[in-house]
């Protein structure tokens, strides 16, 4: 019987290879956008003009030759960041200005790979906004468009062509599914199979204005050799503007030709235009031109008034127009034999010196004017091309390069190295015209082109014409002869043109031909680029660095990936955690800390009689003043700075917890909410204020938003606390009646500092067009969408700030202001009655109000602050402060809808307090819900009066409870947007994004008010409508989070450590009192021994005063961050972070040690199963006797005090989950990003970078456990977590903002360990080339490759080499490639005159030289170009090259691996050795050939400073085979290795050679090895998959067990996935699918074990690079990347979860419509044409629909498509969590 095996596979990485770039405006009229298509993937961004953001100078950037080595020299001096590098041919910078910038607007994960997409133009129709279409594999396409109304897109057509009748037996076209689009708005054209092309007519402009009218007509199929066209193997087709109806240029080939038929068809190409006419579905030929060169391949269309197309070949340019080639223009001599005899009259031999060979399909072209072509090259070449001619004739195309390595320079000539801005190896090229106004009002209209990439860099560059008119470009149209042209350019331009050049080094700015200067007039300027992962060549996961303190296991994977081509390429490092750079660490002293705040105060000076702070304008920069920790029953203060100094007599509260500490009156004040009260603290320490609570109350949850302080008591009750700018002081403002019988689940604070919201009435009158349109589609009653889309912060430029003045009312609050700062370093003493600040206490009435003053009016001109409430129904409701007006809200926000959506305050208002309103409402005019459908539970337009289903009464108790939610505005100093970020009491994320959208209520009462006959009163209604214009759209993120037991966890292990420390101080009470008291006694002894020998000179022991309490002083202790040594001058006691241990003067708190016995001897801790004795220290509050002083206190084995789970109660959490602190810390700046932290389940943070889209990251910092927790005999392995010290993952339950001169935006980290931890995030990739780019899918850092000799170079694999953390690198140059002398005569001759030029001994006689190492020979000018490949040794901490081995000419690296070898420097054990495999190519005459090297990786002494080289490659063995060594891997200690067909086992204990005693013939080639214990899993090439056993006992052999029944699948690598005792293999073909099997020997149908049986597929929709097994417990697991970018994770899971996961899953792609209406199921299963079996059974969950749409679906579709299962949501997100859980290490 067959074990039923199941596998899950689900997109970790999404692909970032961008394939397509296309402009339109897609989101709104008149929108800049630009499209993106990766992969799958559709991104929308749009252009606006912001300020360039950055972490540093952009001219100051590492250089590109960091990896490597400068030949000249022999030791390595190359890091990675150098002051005195500059970016030289930097573009020219938009100074003082606003430079565009891209922000993303929107993505979206298809259910299919993109293959090309169009813009479809929109008409003359009112507030109509560009559509999109896109094509699929193998004939689709998708007609979409931007739904404002959600921020989505919707599908308004799709158009399928895969019909047998249409289908061609013909072999595969790459060139199908590519789309064009008329110029002049009429027509798409489809290429399908073969050459037809389905053409799909769009509707005349105002035609398609009626209800439901669709914006195309039927689409027709034209098979272009059909009729009299008879076009035959169609390479490429363009449209052709300026003619009646839309006219194609068809570039063919009518008989098919190659290189090898050079000599007798060489210009077999031609060009054919032809009409099409839309109403009768025909074609016509117009005109055609022929005998072309045979290797043109592409087609470029040029405007106007030279009109025509470029036909572009590997080595030359034609232009062709109305059927006659005008021009050829050859780019290098070799051209010249492809051209035929009749057309050598129209050579153009202008850039045949260039020699410059193209690849016009891996090329991209787009016109930057009228007559200029620029051109990237596949080689990262940046050419401008001109054309010159009379009317429609083009007499001559000029070439110039303006970027990119030099196309002439020598290789091997050593040159300086330069990393152009515009040079990249192109993708896709768009044109873009940014419209709009700029800063002066006047009219915008720049030419900006995108040039996507493949080596991981994609670009926004724009484009001007310095010598242009004012009006545009100039046409370069001259009448004259060629030397009329001469002096024409000489008298516009100059005959000394200006050296310098955008992207162009000055060696290399020659003028090719008679032109000069004209180029010199484009400038290039690089506004923003988009950093990627792709195209991938080579992966492999290592691990980071462990660090400083790390406890075991706390060390992460990353993914590692080369990227690029053989011309240029990049290292890409992704990690999904985003993992801080420790400042430093340190364990804290005393009880377990709960919380951390820091603040900075302004400090306020007496300026004309009025106390005034310095300008705000420096606030970003302004350092940290305090700090603050919360314990269980304490609070300490410190200073903050380069040194962390305990301040002792502060105002502030510290005989109790801490709930929340903030910044008031524009950061002159510092508010203290603990449990009893309130404090306010002045910059000086003083407090200003305090105000005590009711003793009944206690605060629990508290927030600061100045002026504002928001408090939730135990009850439930809300108070709010107002500050008055007058008077400093802070007073309760008055509830209000609404709120008084309602119960809040959760409140929070929103300040509105750059006025991003406004009402329903304010974006009425800026968008009246769009009102008017929404009025007639509510008339029509068709759907509703925003076409008037208006940005919801268009009046965020200038960003408005609170007042600052500040005016005392009495003239003795001013008397004592004056004085307030006459000396700074006045201490605060509360027992003096003289100092200058008067405290003002109060204390609240039972009421709530404050006994004496009123809240004062609100001051005008302030930002608006609003109240956020979330209801005990679910509703959320939005309050603007102070007035307690109500402007939004939303019903059952606890549901998580993916849109939430504005309610009408007058139904709200009219059903009562919020608690008395009934759940279900009666039944209205508005749409029903659609929470019923799994689809439906966005409830976009539902009002809260709408109808509801009777079940929904008890939606809050079957979901899950909002723990807290915060609305916040993330982003630059100018631009921001607003984000709502809720967290569930499970540890779940949810963040929304706020937009401007107008509410259908009042669009309604608009109409109804404008229509009527007493309309005036109507409009007096509608104006003094206040509610917002606003929704909030649901972002997605992956980011897995879901322990619905968590609360209790946390509060179990709180309790466990203040037990803990509660035994360890009574404890050490015990001992000290011990200690005092034989002290004592000694002295006793001593002084009676003194009386008994007078005349002898004994030690006074002292009569115990010093024993007393010595003076207190303000600076307790000191911890210093930069490093440097503390001063000795200073009062206090500087202490470094290694000493912070010392300082326990909190540990004797007799409150915190309440829980244990203090009279009880020694305590003994029992947590869960683990028994330990806790760490001792000597300390004590009333002995002068220090920590390093006394001796070192023994455990001792007395009295236990043990942890009894059944004496812990849970307390009372229905409505607040885990009081006390808040888990929302805002980070302004955090290595130059605006960021949210989010403490919980898993630690995340909310970035907002440059691209402006929330970024949802988890948080992983690398410290260890607190001693004070730790066992005295704990080992080195101590579990914390199985003794209940900490929960999973050790979470991080606090971080505040710290910035200081040592730590510069950084920020402290508090783990629930009890360590604190300063940290900064490392060097952004804005800033620096090198660092890491957080706004991406997951952190990656990139170090782009180069060599030495002209910036080109790439890698072509890498490996992690784990005991000496360094990964090795298979790093590619570039080198001319020559034929070899084919006469041994001649080579010997050579040989002897090289070996005499040398003075080296000269060769044998009679020998015969090999053809490898005869010399090459000069047979072109041009030769071709290979790469030269060296091993090279990269430091994982600096990623900098720190050892290289180079191979010889010729040589190709094919594998690399790391594999654990027995060798006699292990001592009989396995030692890691870095194992490479080569393969020499020569040509198919030279016999085929190849290398295989084992490396180590040695400690040697380091370069005087620098650490990072301690390593170097050691080459200890090297051996020629005869073949290409394609696949190594470990197998038993062995070496597993595979030479074309042949498989090897070869063993290295000798440590001297590599034995072989194993061998296996696979018939063709082998592909991929992997090993698992004994057995061998092969990879051939044709032979498809083989599943070996290895006999080591007896003589060593390999056996065939079983191979795949169908062996003619191309397998690219397998890899081997387990689950407990089931075993999967996992293989991947050439064509980008993942195929399972199984070995069963005792089932039926594996012919006794021969067959491995097929058990699922997986369609990646990219090449497969590479599969990489990782290691969990009872699990193996594995990461497939692909060629994309993306990464894929691939696992197993038990039959019962497959069968619930898959149910739930298929409701999903049954009941949600997927976007572009593609089947999701379709785009995971294998073609047709790929399949040679059968198909097999559905063992394979897709989990790209379950995670996006059910886990992080809204409530209603969770628990609807669970029930329909007959389970609850709760088992099924178990499921996902547990099967993710293994890649979480990542």
């Amino acid at each position: 019987m067959r074990d039923p095996v199941y596998s899950y596979c689900r997109e970790l990485v999404p692909p970032s290879v961008v394939e397509r770039a296309v402009s339109l405006s897609f989101t709104r009229p008149r929108a800049n956008n630009l499209a993106l298509a990766r992969g799958n993937l559709l991104e929308i961004y749009e252009v606006e003009l912001a300020m360039k953001r950055g972490g540093g100078d952009d001219g100051e950037v590492p250089g590109d030759d960091y990896m490597y080595r400068d030949s000249t020299t022999e030791e390595f001096d190359l890091p990675m960041i150098r002051d005195d590098t500059k970016r030289r041919g930097a573009s020219d910078k938009f100074e003082g200005a606003k430079q565009p910038q891209l922000r993303l607007a929107g993505r979206w994960s298809l259910h299919g790979k993109i293959i090309d997409m169009q813009p479809v133009r929109s008409g003359s129709g009112h507030g109509a906004a560009d559509r999109l279409i896109l094509s699929f594999a193998e004939a689709k396409m998708s007609l979409i468009a931007f739904d404002s109304s959600t921020q989505g897109i919707v599908t308004e057509s799709i158009h399928y062509y895969e019909h047998d009748s249409l289908r061609q037996h013909t072999p595969d076209d790459a060139q199908t599914c590519t789309m064009r689009a008329d110029p002049e708005r009429r027509c798409i054209a489809l290429r399908l199979y073969g050459d037809q092309l389905a053409i799909l007519p769009f509707a005349e402009p105002g035609a398609a204005a009626g209800v439901g009218a669709k914006p195309y007509t039927d689409s027709f199929v034209v098979d272009m050799r059909e009729g009299g066209v008879d076009v035959r193997n169609v390479r490429d087709f363009v449209f052709l503007g300026g003619y009646l109806e839309p006219t194609l240029a068809l570039l063919h080939e009518q008989a098919p030709s190659w290189a090898g038929r050079v000599e007798d068809s060489r210009d077999t190409c031609s060009v054919t235009v032809v009409s099409l006419d839309v109403s009768r579905r025909s074609v016509s030929v117009l005109n055609s031109a022929s005998r072309l060169p045979y290797d043109c391949q592409a087609l470029l269309a040029v405007p106007d008034p030279l009109g025509g197309v470029l036909a572009l070949a590997t080595s030359s340019i034609t232009h062709v127009a109305n059927g006659t080639v005008s021009c050829i223009s050859v780019l290098s001599h070799a051209a010249v034999r492809g051209i035929g005899e009749s057309m050598m009259s129209y050579l153009d031999r202008t850039n045949i010196s260039l020699e410059l060979s193209l690849e016009p399909r891996s090329s991209e072209y787009v016109l930057v004017g009228p007559s200029t072509v620029a051109l990237w090259t596949q080689c990262g070449h940046v050419f401008l091309l001109r054309l010159s001619g009379t009317g429609r004739l083009v007499k001559r195309i000029v070439a110039r390069q303006v970027a990119g390595p030099d196309a002439q320079q020598d290789a091997g000539a050593p040159a300086a190295h330069t990393w152009d801005d515009i040079a990249v190896l192109p993708s896709c090229v768009s044109e873009l015209r940014m419209t709009g106004e700029d800063e002066s009002g006047g009219t915008l209209d720049d030419l900006l082109l995108f040039v996507g990439g493949n080596s991981g860099r994609s670009l926004l560059i724009s484009v001007r014409d310095v010598g242009a008119p004012s009006g545009g470009a100039a046409l370069d149209v001259q009448s004259g002869d060629e030397d009329g042209d001469i002096d024409i350019d000489a008298e516009l331009y100059g005959d000394a043109a200006p050296a310098e050049r955008n992207g162009k080094r000055a060696q290399n700015a020659r003028d090719v031909g008679p032109d000069r200067g004209w180029a010199d007039a484009y400038r290039f300027a690089v506004c923003d680029e988009i950093l990627g992962s792709g195209t991938v060549v080579a992966m492999d996961v290592g691990t980071t660095d462990p660090g400083l303190g790390a406890v075991p296991g706390s060390e992460s994977l990353q993914v590692v990936t080369c990227v690029g081509n053989e011309w240029r390429g990049s290292l890409c490092v992704q990690q999904r955690h985003i993992q801080p750079e420790v400042v430093a660490s340190f364990d804290l002293p005393g009880a377990p800390v709960r919380g951390v705040w820091t603040a900075r105060c302004l400090r306020e000076y007496n300026i004309g009689g009025v106390m005034q702070a310095v300008d705000s304008a420096s606030l970003g920069e302004l350092g940290d003043t305090f700090m603050v920790l919360s314990r269980d029953a304490s609070t300490a203060v410190f200073a903050a700075g380069n040194e962390l100094q305990e301040l002792d007599r502060t105002g502030f509260f510290t005989d109790g917890p801490t709930v929340v500490v903030g910044e008031l009156l524009g950061h002159t004040r510092v508010v203290q909410v603990h449990m009893q009260g309130l404090r306010v603290v002045n910059a000086a320490g003083r407090a200003t204020q305090a105000i005590d609570l009711d003793p009944a109350q206690q605060a629990v949850y508290a927030q600061v938003m100045d002026p504002f302080v928001l408090l939730r008591m135990r009850s439930g009750e809300l108070c709010i606390f107002e500050a008055s700018p007058e008077t400093g002081l802070l007073s309760e403002t008055t509830t209000p009646d609404l709120l008084k019988g309602t119960q809040v689940v959760a409140a929070s604070l929103f300040e509105d500092a750059h006025r991003a919201l406004c009402s329903n009435k304010e974006w009425a009158e800026r968008n009246k067009d769009a009102l008017d349109g929404q009025q007639q589609q509510a008339e029509d009653g068709s759907k509703a969408v925003d076409e008037g889309f208006d940005s919801l912060y268009a009046e965020a430029a200038v960003p408005r700030k609170r007042k600052r003045t500040r005016g005392y009312a009495g003239p003795e609050d001013r008397k004592q202001a004056e004085g307030l700062y006459d000396e700074e370093d006045n201490e605060y003493d509360p027992t003096d009655t003289t100092a200058s600040v008067q405290m003002t206490s109060t204390k609240t009435a039972p009421g709530g109000s404050l006994e004496e003053g009123a809240r004062p009016e609100e001051v005008g001109g302030e930002t608006p602050v609003y109240l956020l409430l979330l209801l005990f129904n679910g509703d959320l409701t939005i309050m603007r402060l102070p007035q307690f007006d109500r402007v939004w809200t939303t019903p059952r926000f606890d549901l998580l809808l993916d849109t939430l959506v504005s309610a009408p305050p007058s139904a709200f208002d009219s059903a009562g307090p919020a608690d008395a309103r009934p759940i279900d409402g009666a039944s209205s005019s508005s749409s029903s819900s659609e929470e019923d459908n799994i689809n439906g539970a966005n409830e976009t337009e539902r009002e809260p009066g709408a109808s509801r289903h009777a079940r929904h009464s008890n939606d809050y108790e079957l979901g899950k409870k909002i723990d807290q939610f915060q609305l916040m505005q993330l982003g630059g100093d100018c631009i921001v947007d607003t984000y709502l970020v809720a967290l569930t009491s499970a540890g779940e994320i949810a963040v929304y994004r706020a937009f401007a959208h107008c509410s259908q209520e009042y669009i309604a009462q608009h109409a109804a008010a404008a229509s009527g006959a007493g309309g005036d009163d109507d409009l007096r209604v509608v104006e003094g409508e206040v509610g917002l214009a606003l929704r909030f759209s649901r972002m997605q993120h992956d980011v897995l989070a879901y322990e619905p037991d968590y609360e209790q966890k946390v509060r179990r292990v709180q309790t466990r450590q203040a037990q803990a420390f509660a035994a360890w101080s009574g404890r050490n009470k015990q001992r000290v009192a011990e200690q005092l008291r034989e002290e004592k006694e000694a002295r006793t002894r001593a002084q009676e021994k003194r009386q008994q020998e007078e005349a002898m000179a004994v030690a006074d022991w002292g009569d115990g005063s010093e024993d007393d309490e010595s003076e207190s002083i303000g600076m307790q202790s000191a911890m210093d961050i930069s490093g440097g040594a503390a001063n000795a001058e200073k009062t206090s006691a500087d202490i470094t972070f290694a000493d912070l241990a010392a300082v326990d003067d909190l540990y004797a708190d007799e409150s915190e040690a309440a829980a244990v016995d203090d009279s009880a001897a020694n305590s003994h801790v029992e947590m869960g199963k683990q028994d330990f004795m806790s760490t001792d220290t000597e300390a004590h509050e009333n002995t002068n006797v220090g920590p390093d002083q006394g001796p070192e206190a023994k455990p001792s084995q007395g009295a236990d005090a043990v942890l009894d789970e059944d004496s812990y109660s849970e307390p009372d959490s229905s409505l607040y989950p885990l009081e006390s602190t808040s888990k929302f810390t805002r980070l302004d700046n955090i290595g130059g990003y605006a960021a949210l932290f989010v403490s919980g389940v898993r630690p995340v943070l909310v970035l907002v970078g440059p691209k402006r889209w929330a970024r949802v990251h988890p948080l992983r910092l690398q410290t260890r456990l607190a001693a004070a927790l730790q066992p005295a005999d704990a080992a080195a392995g101590f579990d914390a977590e199985a003794a209940g010290l900490v929960t999973g993952g050790r979470p991080l339950i606090g971080m505040a903002r710290y910035h200081a001169a040592a730590c510069a935006h950084g920020v402290v980290v508090l783990t629930q360990g009890g360590t604190l931890v300063v940290a900064t995030l490392a060097t952004s990739a804005q800033s620096a080339r090198g660092g890491i780019e957080f706004d991406a899918a997951w952190p990656v850092r990139t170090i782009p490759a180069g060599t030495a000799h002209g910036g080109v170079g790439a890698l072509g694999g890498v490996a992690f080499h784990a005991r000496s953390g360094c990964y090795a690198l298979a790093a590619a140059g570039v080198a001319r490639f020559g034929i070899r002398e084919p006469h041994p005569d001649v080579a010997d001759r050579q040989a002897r005159e090289m070996a005499e030029a040398q003075q080296l001994p000269p060769p044998r006689p009679g020998m015969v030289i090999p053809e490898h190492e005869r010399a090459p020979l000069a047979t072109t000018s041009a030769p071709p170009r290979v790469p030269r490949f060296s091993v090279d040794l990269l430091s994982s901490v600096t990623w900098e090259t720190i050892d290289s081995h180079a191979l010889e000419p010729d040589e190709h690296i094919a594998v690399m691996r790391v594999v654990a070898l027995e060798c006699a420097q292990a001592a009989g054990d396995c030692k890691p050795l870095l194992c490479v495999g080569t393969g020499f190519v020569l040509g198919e005459d030279v016999q085929t050939r190849g290398k295989v090297y084992v490396f180590d990786v040695i400690d040697v002494v380091p370069l005087p400073g620098r650490p990072a080289t301690s390593r170097r490659l050691k080459l200890l063995y090297s051996e020629e085979v005869h073949g290409v060594v394609s696949a190594l891997t470990e197998l038993r200690g062995c070496l597993a290795m595979s030479i074309g067909s042949k498989v090897f086992v070869r063993s290295f204990a000798g440590g001297e050679a590599l034995v072989s005693f194993a061998f296996l013939d696979c018939q063709c080639w082998v592909r991929s090895l992997t090993a698992l214990r004994s057995f061998l899993l092969v990879g051939d090439l044709r032979r498809g998959l083989w599943l070996v056993g290895f006999q080591e006992h007896g003589p060593a052999r390999l056996l065939v067990l079983a191979r795949d029944a169908h062996a003619c699948m191309p397998i690219q690598c397998a890899e081997v996935v387990a689950l407990g005792h089931q075993l999967q293999l996992l293989a991947a073909d050439a064509h980008g699918h993942l195929h399972f099997f199984t070995y069963a020997p005792h089932d039926a149908h594996s012919f006794g074990g021969q067959r491995l049986l097929r058990r699922g597929e997986y369609a990646l929709g990219s090449h497969v690079v590479a599969l990489r097994r990782l290691a969990a417990p009872a699990r193996l697991v594995c990461l497939a990347a692909t060629a994309s970018g993306a990464v894929h994770a691939v696992s197993m899971l038990p039959e019962n979860s497959f069968k619930r996961l898959h149910r739930i899953n298929l409701q999903l792609v049954h009941g949600i419509p997927p976007p572009a209406a593609l089947n999701p199921r379709e785009f995971r299963a294998v073609p047709l044409a790929h399949r040679h079996y059968h198909a097999p059974r559905r063992s394979v969950l897709d989990a790209d629909l379950l995670v996006p749409l059910f886990a992080h679906g809204p409530l209603s579709r969770q628990r609807d498509a669970a029930q329909r299962d007959g389970t609850t949501a709760d088992r099924v997100l178990r499921d996902i969590v547990d099967v993710e859980h293994p890649f979480n290490v990542l």
